[in-house]
């Protein structure tokens, strides 16, 4: 029972960071990310990983592909509690521009620099990462900036039998753009968090080598939005606080190779890195 208790009240800070403010929301359609990875086990926790993303639209009218992205990434742990490490994301995606019904293909570059601290209390592990990201977006006229972001997530592993082990996880990161690139008195006011990010999982071990995690989690964009007019110009909702929630449903599927070829212990980060 005393275990339930740390997952309560994490599952209650995710819902009132997702509902609680906002005047306004709005929900847009359900998206799909399923996620291919390898993850190369150095000496150590340390490890290199290659993921292949695609995020899908199932209610579109084509084949719903919106973008298709791989993350490069890099972790050294210094101790049992700290590490740090680099991620490089692209991400592609086709746009029609200026009326046309030919599409191009863009693509967004998104180097990150982040740190992580794990904590253990009896079998549950409790991580905290902070990173700092430059989002360098490839469609013309769009506007590149910073952001930084923080994750909290709390999991446990579960055995089941001799080969299977679970890893029940609750997450949410919180994203929010740099100020100091904004001149405040010339551009729109902004929230104070950008973006937020609820994620809940199970994961599933099969081997040492080979796990899948299917998820299901919230995006949501943080804005104030403009008062809404009907067609007399009367305000049918005046201008406030606004959030855009996207249900997001996700299978990460994760390959381990081990440097060297033979098995060795260590420890390994949920899917979501």
């Amino acid at each position: 029972m005393k275990f339930a208790i740390p997952f309560a009240l994490l599952a209650g800070l995710f819902l009132l960071a997702t509902s609680a403010v906002a005047q306004y929301r709005t929900v847009n359609d359900i998206r799909l990310l399923p996620q291919l990875q390898a993850e190369y086990a150095l000496h150590g926790d340390d490890y290199l990983l290659v993921s292949l993303r695609n995020s899908i639209n199932p209610t579109s009218d084509g084949d719903g592909l919106e973008r298709l992205g791989v993350l490069l990434g890099y972790e050294k742990f210094w101790n049992a509690q700290w590490s740090g490490g680099a991620t490089l994301g692209v991400d592609a995606y086709s746009v029609y521009r200026n009326g046309s019904d030919v599409s191009r293909v863009y693509a967004d570059l998104t180097p990150e620099l982040f740190v992580r601290h794990w904590n253990t209390f009896g079998g549950f592990n409790f991580r905290q990462r902070l990173g700092v990201t430059y989002e360098v977006l490839g469609t013309p006229g769009s506007e590149s900036r910073a952001q930084t972001s923080l994750r909290l997530d709390l999991d446990r592993l579960v055995p089941v039998g001799e080969q299977i082990v679970l890893r029940p996880r609750l997450a949410y990161q919180a994203t929010a753009y740099l100020r100091f690139q904004r001149d405040e008195a010339t551009q729109l006011k902004e929230r104070f968090i950008d973006f937020g990010y609820a994620r809940a999982e199970v994961g599933i071990r099969l081997s040492n080598r080979f796990d899948f995690t299917p998820w299901f989690g919230y995006q949501t964009t943080y804005i104030f939005a403009l008062a809404r007019l009907d067609k007399d110009g009367n305000i049918t909702r005046a201008a406030g606080a606004s959030n855009l929630m996207t249900p997001v449903l996700g299978l990460d599927a994760r390959f381990t190779l081990f440097r060297g070829g033979s098995m060795f212990e260590r420890r390994q980060l949920p899917t979501q890195h």
